[in-house]
């Protein structure tokens, strides 16, 4: 591997042994910079499904930063609570992209 190539997460346990699997979300720090692909029909205009997603992955990073030995559960969650807070009614910085295609495999 060289400095270049890029660090990809392994697979959750259980996708390949899945009858269906969707992707949803995939997100990079590219040169400093948030690059994100989603798949953005997933759950068409239930918009708070999206929230629900977002909440589950919140609590999935609290869990790891407490195993990982950084914060108490209750102090991980009041970060990310005030994280998000902070930061989902601001205009956000550079989103630019449009809509492209699921790859299947």
């Amino acid at each position: 591997m060289s400095k270049n190539d890029p660090i990809e997460l392994e697979l959750p346990d259980g996708i390949s042994d899945a009858d269906q699997a969707i992707e949803l979300i995939r997100a990079w720090i590219v040169d400093g910079s948030l690059m994100v692909s989603l798949n953005a029909d997933a759950f068409g205009d239930r918009v708070g499904d999206w929230g629900r997603l977002l909440a589950e992955i919140g609590h999935h990073v609290a869990k790891a930063t407490v195993l990982e030995g950084h914060m108490e559960p209750h102090e991980a969650i009041q970060a990310l609570s005030e994280g998000f807070e902070r930061n989902i009614r601001q205009e956000p910085t550079a989103v630019t992209g449009g809509v492209k295609r699921r790859i299947k495999h």
